[in-house]
């Protein structure tokens, strides 16, 4: 009956693990590194955080796993407030990017190495460390010391000692970042069988935004010690919060064009490098309301449509005449730098055609003002339209 009990107990625990950060703030000699953050993670959920360096993704995680305590805000996993716990009362598991493996010990002595110290029965532990081993091919090297390790088997014992564990949360500090290309997506397929294993809140911090974007149910982007927002890959991409969101998020990112306001009865028009872009009747409201006619708009550079498409675009698409500046064929898709009778250039994300477009080429293409962003000149934050 006790067994039966403690097992049920067990479950209504993992029902409730997810995390929330709440008004975090760190600062190092007088710099705010991490400034008011707050997010939760949902029981389950793969949670990335993005961003460049110094951004303060790493401090974040160093706060989260009690390395570092915050100046102000509290964590709280799984009901519990856990701020001021120490590294393990947290019961976290995390994998750095240097792996954290101890050289003086084999494989097997790493793995366990946790679960040691948390006094874990040894015959558990013999049964959770050939666990985790099977489950990651590194069973045949149980017995060999660390030093003899590729990088990539490296990363696959960090991977066994958290598997091991019975964690409550799983953190991963650029994990993949001394792996090469070809090591780093079988890895990367290693993480997350991992997470399906356990099904535990797990945070991952990169740099590489392909790599979050495939791997994360939602992407949080950190710059400068702030959140600058929180959502799903569709929704970074299509919506952008501000000004940095649109300048970052992308590859290639979008087009920002400073500008001005003109409103007529008709239709509302952004006067911007030398040439008139129309807005759908959608952004009139948000337009009308700004006080000052400076304006900053975003084309997505899969808003410019190439001239083979234009047969079967739309009527309402507006035409531009462009001048081929530079060309980078990619795999199935081609980014194209056009430029404008003002000298300007704008990035165009093809799929790539069968015959390619050359430098210093006139071509006849369209931009679909549907998929137009807008941002206040001054706060640099996106305006919202009716279809937002």
């Amino acid at each position: 009956m006790h067994c039966s009990i403690t097992k049920l107990r067990k479950r209504e625990e993992a029902s409730v693990s997810k995390i929330e950060v709440q008004g975090l703030v760190k600062g190092f000699s007088g710099n705010l590194v991490v400034d008011q953050v707050s997010f939760a993670v949902a029981d389950g959920e793969f949670f990335v955080l993005l961003g460049p360096s110094g951004g303060g993704k790493t401090t974040m995680l160093r706060l989260i796993c009690g390395l570092e305590q915050p100046d102000s805000g509290r964590i709280i996993l799984g009901g519990n407030d856990i701020t001021r716990l120490t590294p393990r009362q947290r019961n976290v598991g995390m994998v750095f990017q240097d792996y954290g493996l101890y050289p003086s010990m084999d494989v097997a002595g790493n793995i366990a190495y946790g679960l040691e110290n948390r006094h874990v029965p040894r015959a558990e532990i013999q049964k959770r460390v050939a666990e985790a081993a099977e489950k990651l091919k590194l069973t045949p090297l149980l017995r060999r010391e660390i030093g003899a390790l590729s990088g990539g088997e490296q990363q696959r014992v960090a991977l066994a000692r958290i598997l091991a564990r019975d964690a409550d949360l799983f953190l991963y500090d650029e994990p993949l970042a001394n792996l090469d290309p070809k090591l780093r997506y079988q890895a990367r397929r290693d993480i997350l069988a991992v997470h399906q294993l356990r099904k535990v809140p797990s945070i991952y911090v990169t740099h590489d935004q392909a790599e979050a974007f495939a791997i994360g149910d939602r992407i949080a982007v950190m710059a400068k010690g702030k959140l600058q927002q929180v959502g799903t890959p569709d929704e970074l991409l299509a919506a952008p919060a501000n000004l940095f969101m649109a300048r970052f998020i992308g590859s290639p990112p979008m087009n920002i064009l400073s500008g001005t306001v003109s409103r007529c009865a008709e239709q509302v028009v952004i006067q911007a490098w030398g040439a008139d872009w129309s807005l759908p009747e959608a952004w009139r409201a948000a337009v009308t309301q700004q006080e000052q006619t400076e304006i900053i708009l975003g084309i997505p550079p899969q808003a410019i449509l190439p001239p083979w498409q234009l047969e079967s675009a739309e009527d309402e698409l507006s035409p531009l005449s462009v001048e081929v500046a530079e060309l980078e064929v990619l795999i199935g898709e081609l980014v194209v730098s056009l430029r404008l009778a003002s000298g300007e250039t704008l990035v165009a994300l093809w799929s790539e055609p069968e015959t390619l477009p050359e430098v210093g080429e006139t071509l006849r293409v369209a931009v679909n003002s549907q998929l137009f962003r807008l941002f206040d000149a001054v706060t640099e934050r996106a305006l919202e339209t009716s279809y937002t």
